[in-house]
Formats: structure tokens, sequence, C-alpha cells
């Protein structure tokens, strides 16, 4: 397996410890500067890095050999595009996001629906959010059993589409196959035992594991 991590420009109080993240890199926009910082080279850095003073850009062009500079004005984001070079250039067969959350809500909003920007469905299911208090996983229709993450309490489930037949078996609160019409959060599910399990028939969903 082929593990790419991104750092995309969230805040740095939603991080966490990225010095014991294994696996290369890819800075997006700030998130290149904020490697820098922890002493990480990334291997590809993307954006129009706008955010950036002279300095960090100076920084930047000085340390990164590999650099992909978008136009600002841009149909897609920055976010998007460094997606796209973990699983297209990088052949990415598990790609980890940070610093997707805790900052601008519109930003935030746009990366935890990216899987739908795909032009893969078969790539939905690499895709991998992490913050200090989050980890989470899309699937694609199916029938899964999902690892209890340690230290992680609660557990959602949030359909990014319409779905059908969603059903939740070995959870604290269990459901029967139930049809969304629109993207609806179950929220403050938990573990009973180490595993949940979980399917449905169309559509996309997220598993959340969180924590206070």
């Amino acid at each position: 397996m082929k593990k790419v991590n991104l750092l995309l420009g969230g805040t740095g109080a939603n991080l966490p410890d990225l010095s014991k993240v294994e696996g290369p890199w890819i800075g997006v926009d700030h998130g290149t500067i904020t490697l820098l910082s922890l002493g990480i080279t990334p291997l590809i850095s993307v954006g129009d890095f706008d955010s950036l003073s002279a300095s960090e850009r100076q920084q930047m062009e000085a340390q990164v050999a590999d650099i992909r500079y978008s136009n600002p004005i841009k149909d897609y984001t920055d976010s998007q595009m460094g997606l796209q070079i973990a699983l297209q250039d990088l052949a990415a067969t598990r790609v980890d996001l940070y610093g997707a959350t805790g900052g601008r809500l519109d930003h935030e909003l746009i990366n935890i629906f990216l899987p739908l920007d795909l032009k893969s469905v078969a790539d939905i299911a690499k895709i991998h959010l992490i913050d200090r208090q989050n980890v989470i996983d899309y699937f694609v229709p199916g029938s899964y059993e999902l690892q209890h993450i340690a230290a992680m309490k609660y557990l959602g489930f949030f359909n990014l589409t319409p779905v059908k037949q969603l059903v939740i078996a070995d959870a604290k609160y269990p459901l029967a196959p139930t049809d969304f019409k629109r993207p609806v959060c179950l929220a403050s599910n938990e573990f009973i035992h180490s595993t949940v399990n979980f399917s449905f028939q169309s559509g996309i969903m997220a598993a959340i594991q969180s924590r206070d």
C-alpha cells in the first residue's frame, strides 16, 4: 500500500502530532510552510500560494523541489488539486488529509465533500480526513466492518448523497434498513465491541470516529 499525506491550510490547533505520521507529504498552499516549520520537506507543493508572505514563498522555493503553481482564478480548489496529484501522479492507494478542518467554513465543507469530486468512484474509499479529534472514512455501497480507533469515543454516520437501505449493527444504537433522501448526520453513536458493522445499497457514506 502506498500512503500519501496531504497537509491543507486548516488551523494548527486542529492538527495531531505530524512528526509521528509516516509516508511522503504533499503540501497544499500554506500547509507547505507548516510542514517546513516542523522539519518535514514535502515531496510536492501545490497551490496559488496567495496566503504566503514573500519570505515564506522564498523558503518554499529554496527547499521544495517540485512546486505546482495554480492560477488564483480557477475552477478547482488547491485541496482538490492536491488530492488529484496524490491519486494520479503518485498512484496513492491511501490518502490521509490533515488540516482539512478548523479553518474557513467554506473550505471545510469543500474538504468534507471532496470524495464527490473524484473522477473514479474506486478512489473514494482511499480518502481519510484526520484531525486532533476526528477521523473520517468514506465508503461506497457494500457491507463493512468498522474497527474502533483507540481513544475515539463517538461514532457518527453521514451520508454525502441520498442513500438506500442503510443498516447499522453491533453499535450502541443500531439502525434497521432506512433510506435517506438528503444528507443526514447520525451522530453520537458508540462502539460496544471492537467493531461495528454497517451496509447500504446506494450512495456515498462517511463514518466519523470522534472524541471530545
